[in-house]
């Protein structure tokens, strides 16, 4: 087993910024060697194979050196071959850069099996990970939302939504969970105007968000592995997601004890503020190792069985008043010696300040326009 590795601290704050661009790839892991040359450039790896659609998919990144500014670039022209304990073998394809899938379907997600993949760079570096077994799902229950007051950040209390799920794993032999989720609403654009700034106006669209969070869950002390009361999102008064429709679409992957320790740290680190020095040196690593001693990689490929579930909810499901008009869509006053970007905004008065400036009351295009802003067409995954 490869050791952790010890942070130097003329390194660490560029290590934070790789960790926060591996969480927002939402499956990295990482793997580290001894010590590190803060000149060097890192593989990076992002994998996953699941027993659902779209099976396997591995990402590559190659990290800028850390002295210089932090970019991740994908990784192309690899060769990544994914196996299972049964001894069949999959080339990956490379459908864009740096992303590798599984096109022929040869290896499949099955529960019960253990997965690994094999990595040979374009210039003939070699990586693998260690083997991972896939465990048996953890079912979605159900998923509801319940009314709250949660506290703001200036220490009031607002009105809001919490969107939770139940689960249960039926045979009780998976122990650990990991969840995320996106959202979709429907937006309706709450003012019409003479002009027409877009090229097929719409006043109904679709906005998504995904989000980065880091869930896990710990069932290993549980004799019935049945959790209840897990959260997703949170929706507050003063937002317009459940004016209309608004959809969850929830993930669970049952996850081994090494990917549940690993996003445990991470979450950890991730989520503390002036701390990190402290937390660091734990074993925040992954299961990906070199093949040579003097190559470095970060990077997890997990094996995990899914589960999903949509479900779509209204202003009418809960009592709580909602706000009718967002944030965004309020007023505000732009200064400038020249009128503000009409694609962006839509100018509902101006005052001229001196001779050189003037003074626009403005209003964002989405609220006239919404697709100025969001997609027009209901997303792939809305049922």
């Amino acid at each position: 087993m490869i050791s952790n590795l010890l942070f130097n601290m003329c390194i660490k704050n560029n290590f934070i910024k790789l960790l926060t661009l591996i969480l927002l790839m939402s499956s990295c892991e990482e793997k580290f060697h001894p010590k590190i040359n803060d000149n060097l450039s890192l593989l990076v790896v992002d994998g996953k194979i699941t027993n659902g659609i779209g099976s396997c998919e591995v990402r590559l990144f190659r990290t800028d050196k850390l002295t210089e500014k932090f970019e991740l670039h994908p990784e192309i022209d690899a060769t990544v071959i994914l196996h299972d304990d049964q001894d069949r073998t999959e080339i990956l394809t490379e459908h864009e850069p740096g992303i590798y899938r599984n096109s022929t379907l040869t290896v499949t997600g099955i529960v019960g099996t253990s997965y690994w993949i094999e990595i040979q760079t374009f210039t003939g570096e070699k990586y693998e990970s260690t083997p991972e077994l896939m465990n048996s799902a953890f079912e979605i229950s159900s998923v509801y939302g319940e009314e709250l007051k949660i506290r703001t950040d200036n220490n009031s209390k607002e009105e809001a939504v919490g969107i939770y799920f139940n689960t249960k794993n039926r045979d009780n032999t998976s122990n650990y969970l990991k969840w995320e989720y996106r959202e979709s609403y429907e937006w309706h654009s709450l003012y019409t105007h003479k002009e027409i700034v877009t090229e097929s106006p719409s006043n109904i669209c679709y906005p998504v968000n995904n989000y980065s969070l880091i869930n896990v869950y710990d069932a290993s002390n549980m004799e019935n592995k049945e959790v209840n009361h897990l959260s997703a999102s949170q929706i507050f008064k003063h937002e317009v997601k459940l004016k209309y429709n608004y959809l969850l679409d929830l993930k669970l992957y049952s996850i081994s004890k090494e990917n549940y320790v690993f996003w445990k740290n991470m979450k950890s680190i991730h989520q503390s503020n002036g701390n990190l020095y402290d937390i660091l040196p734990a074993n925040v690593s992954g299961n990906i190792y070199s093949c040579e001693e003097n190559l470095k990689v970060l990077g997890y490929f997990e094996v995990s069985s899914v589960r999903t579930q949509k479900n779509i909810f209204s202003r009418n499901n809960f009592s709580i008043d909602f706000n009718d008009s967002p944030l965004e869509c309020e007023k505000f006053t732009l200064i400038s010696e020249s009128p503000p970007d009409r694609t962006r905004y839509h100018i509902l008065k101006k005052t001229p300040i001196n001779r050189d400036e003037d003074a626009y009351l403005v209003r964002n295009l989405s609220c006239y326009e919404c697709n100025s802003k969001y997609p027009d067409k209901k997303p792939s995954f809305w049922p």
